[in-house]
C-alpha cells in the first residue's frame, strides 16, 4: 500500500443523532457539574461516590462514543492525504485539546503550582491521538474495517483487567479497586504529583486520586473504540439487520458490565473495564433511540434544534462554560456571584433541590443563547 490513501466508496449521510448525542452529553454535563447547592441535588444529577452505576456517569462516555464516531467521517473527508499528513491532523488536534484543558484549569489565578494537569479536554485529547492514530495506521485501500475497532476494544478490555487484577497494592493487597491503593491512583500520585491532581480526588481528607489519570484512560480508550466501531457500521448501512445487530451489541455491553463488577468492580472513577462495558452499552443504545427520532438521512425536528446547537459547537461549549463557571466563582465582596444568584434562587424557590437545578438551568440557557447565534449561522468552530 502507497503512502496515499484512495477514498473508500461509502455512503456517510450525516447521522444526526451523533450530534444530538453529544448535545444531550454537553447539556447533562452542565446540569450535573454546576450546581446551585452541591448538597442539594437531585439524586439522577449526582455522580456514583465510587462504586455503581450512575445516570451522571454516563455523560463522559457519551463524548467520547461522539469524539469516536466522528473519527471515520474525519478521515474519509480527508482520504486523498498520505498517512503522515493524516497522524499529523490527529497529533495536531489532541495537541490543542490537551493545551486548552490545561489553560482552562489554570484559571483564574494562573497557579503553576497547584495546576491540575489531567481533566477532561487532555483525557479526550489523549484518546484521539491515541485511537486516531491508530485508525490511520490501521485504514487498508477499502477503508477502516470494523474487526479493528473491535479487536482492539476486547485487547483493552482483557489487558486492563488483568493489570487490575494484578496490582497487589502495599497496604491493600492484590486486586485493590479503593481510592488510595488502586493502581491508577498509585500511578498518578507517582506521575503527576499530589498538587497536580484533581482537588476533589480524595480518601478522607488528602487528594489520592484523579478520575481523568493516565492508567484508567485504558478503560476510556474503550468508549472511543465503540464510537468508531458504531460509526464504521453506520456509514455502510442503516438498515434494519444493522441497527438490530447495534442493539443486540449494545445490550451485551451493558449485561456484561453488570456481570463483570463482581470480579472488577464497575467504578467510574477508575474508568475499570466493567464501566467501560455498560457506559459503552448504554451509550450505543441511547444513540439508537436517537437515531429513532432521527433517522439517518432526515431533517432534524424544530424541538431538537436547541439541542444541537450544543452538540455542533461542543467544545466551544465546554469552554464557555468553564469561563462563565470562572466568573461567577470569582470573590464579590463577602461571597461571588454564584453565591448570590444561588441564595436568591434558595429564597424564591421553596424546594431546595429545585432552585440548585434552577441554577443550573440559567446557565444552560445564558449559554445556549450564544451557541443558537452560532448554530442559527451555521458557525461551527473546529480544532
Amino acid at each position: 500500500m502507497g503512502n496515499r490513501m484512495e477514498k473508500p466508496a461509502l455512503s456517510t449521510p450525516r447521522v444526526i443523532a451523533i450530534d444530538l448525542l453529544r448535545g444531550l452529553a454537553v447539556m447533562g454535563m452542565i446540569m450535573v457539574a454546576y450546581a446551585g447547592g452541591w448538597d442539594r441535588r437531585f439524586t439522577f444529577l449526582t455522580h456514583a461516590d465510587w462504586r455503581g452505576f450512575a445516570i451522571a456517569d454516563m455523560i463522559f462516555p457519551a463524548f467520547l462514543f461522539c469524539a469516536g464516531a466522528a473519527l471515520p467521517h474525519a478521515l474519509a473527508r480527508r482520504a486523498g492525504q498520505g498517512r503522515t499528513a493524516l497522524v499529523g491532523h490527529v497529533l495536531r488536534r489532541s495537541a490543542v485539546l490537551v493545551a486548552l484543558g490545561v489553560v482552562l484549569n489554570l484559571l483564574p489565578g494562573f497557579d503553576f503550582a497547584h495546576v491540575r494537569l489531567p481533566g477532561i479536554l487532555q483525557r479526550i485529547g489523549l484518546c484521539y491521538a491515541i485511537v486516531g492514530t491508530g485508525c490511520v495506521l490501521a485504514l487498508r485501500r477499502d477503508g477502516l474495517r470494523v474487526s479493528v475497532p473491535v479487536a482492539a476494544s476486547v485487547a483493552l478490555l482483557a489487558g486492563y483487567a488483568a493489570l487490575l487484577l494484578a496490582w497487589d497494592a502495599p497496604g491493600c493487597g492484590r486486586a485493590c479497586f479503593d481510592s488510595m491503593h488502586a493502581l491508577p491512583a498509585v500511578v498518578d500520585r507517582a506521575v503527576f504529583g499530589v498538587p497536580h491532581l484533581w482537588p476533589w480526588g480524595t480518601t478522607g481528607a488528602v487528594v489520592t486520586f484523579d478520575p481523568e489519570g493516565l492508567v484508567s484512560t485504558l478503560g476510556a480508550l474503550v468508549n472511543v473504540l465503540f464510537g468508531v466501531a458504531a460509526s464504521l457500521l453506520l456509514m455502510r448501512s442503516h438498515k434494519r439487520a444493522t441497527l438490530t445487530a447495534l442493539a443486540i451489541a449494545g445490550v451485551a455491553c451493558l449485561l456484561a458490565g453488570f456481570l463483570l463488577d463482581p470480579l472488577v468492580p464497575m467504578v467510574k472513577k477508575l474508568w475499570t473495564p466493567s464501566f467501560a462495558l455498560a457506559s459503552g452499552g448504554f451509550t450505543l443504545l441511547s444513540l439508537l433511540v436517537l437515531m429513532r427520532v432521527v433517522p439517518p438521512g432526515q431533517e432534524a425536528p424544530a424541538w431538537t434544534r436547541p439541542v444541537l446547537a450544543f452538540g455542533t459547537n461542543a467544545t466551544l461549549a465546554f469552554v464557555g462554560i468553564t469561563l462563565i463557571d470562572t466568573a461567577m466563582q470569582l470573590p464579590l465582596g463577602a461571597g461571588s456571584l454564584h453565591d448570590l444568584l444561588a441564595a436568591w434562587l434558595a429564597q424564591a424557590i421553596p424546594e431546595a433541590r429545585v432552585a440548585s437545578a434552577a441554577y443550573s438551568a440559567l446557565l444552560l440557557l445564558v449559554l445556549g443563547a450564544g451557541l443558537w447565534q452560532l448554530f442559527k449561522r451555521r458557525i461551527v468552530i473546529r480544532i
